[in-house]
């Protein structure tokens, strides 16, 4: 229902400029024309409230996530935190792009009705890429919380939204410093990043019944050991262990890890 309003009001303010696009339906539904469904790409966006990003890492989540702002793409937004002050899991913004027609699709519809068809294709476009970054500017940390639960929050989320979705590729970028400080761990020490031993996290991940399922996602992630404003030396062991322990992790959760970003992106998500 949150989802829904947010869609409903993002349309309001932009007014989409067009009379043909109204979200959240599909153009094909609009226009009452029959198209078989399908999802080439499963795009998720999972923002860490708890995590501090500046403007240059903001903007690399939302230039990746536009980048696959396409037809036949499914866009999902969501942000986590913790269990506290009013902090959950939270879907922000979800919409599978329609698909472009065959030409043999195209041949039986007339050029009346096509015309306002792919207007409305460009329109949702423009809807889309709005949204989505609307979406993700609003969800970055605005305020401090203590707790971090990210085992948690990949939990909920990679069986409640990610796996169920049927496409032929699905990608998860991860926005995220990636330091579990929660009631089942933490890897923070006096506050400092400690150094963990990966296999005994692992077993305790085990031992709470906490490993995810992406249904065979890419995992991105960006953030990763980001403590802003300390001038403390983050010993590249650290970082390291803490690599090898949400490799393993993913591994265990039906998914690759692709990229574990320290904090940047080096390249754009393929």
């Amino acid at each position: 229902l949150a989802m829904r309003k947010l869609t409903l009001g993002l349309l309001a303010v932009f007014t989409i400029a067009t009379i043909s696009f109204a979200a959240p339906k599909g153009c094909y539904e609009i226009y009452g024309i029959e198209v078989a469904p399908k999802i080439n790409t499963a795009f998720f966006v999972l923002i860490d409230e708890t995590t501090h990003f500046d403007k240059k890492l903001q903007e690399q989540v939302i230039s990746n996530a536009l980048a696959f702002t396409k037809s036949s793409n499914h866009i999902f937004i969501g942000k986590f935190s913790a269990l506290i002050g009013g902090g959950y899991n939270e879907p922000v913004f979800e919409f599978t792009i329609d698909r472009r027609l065959s030409d043999d699709e195209r041949y039986t519809i007339s050029k009346a009705t096509l015309a306002k068809v792919d207007k409305c294709l460009k329109d949702q476009i423009g809807f889309v890429k709005k949204s989505v970054q609307s979406a993700i500017s609003s969800t970055f940390a605005k305020k401090s919380i203590g707790k971090s639960d990210i085992l948690y929050a990949l939990d909920d989320f990679s069986k409640s939204v990610i796996e169920p979705i049927n496409a032929d590729k699905k990608i998860v970028l991860l926005a995220s410093d990636m330091l579990e400080n929660s009631t089942i761990t933490s890897f923070y020490a006096n506050n400092h990043i400690r150094q963990i031993n990966h296999k005994k996290e692992l077993s305790i991940v085990e031992e709470n019944r906490i490993f995810g399922d992406f249904g065979g996602a890419s995992i991105y992630v960006v953030g990763a050991g980001l403590i802003p404003n300390s001038k403390s030396y983050v010993d590249p062991k650290k970082l390291n262990n803490l690599k090898i322990f949400w490799n393993d992790y993913f591994n265990k959760s039906n998914a690759t890890l692709e990229y574990f970003a320290t904090p940047a992106l080096k390249k754009s998500i393929q």
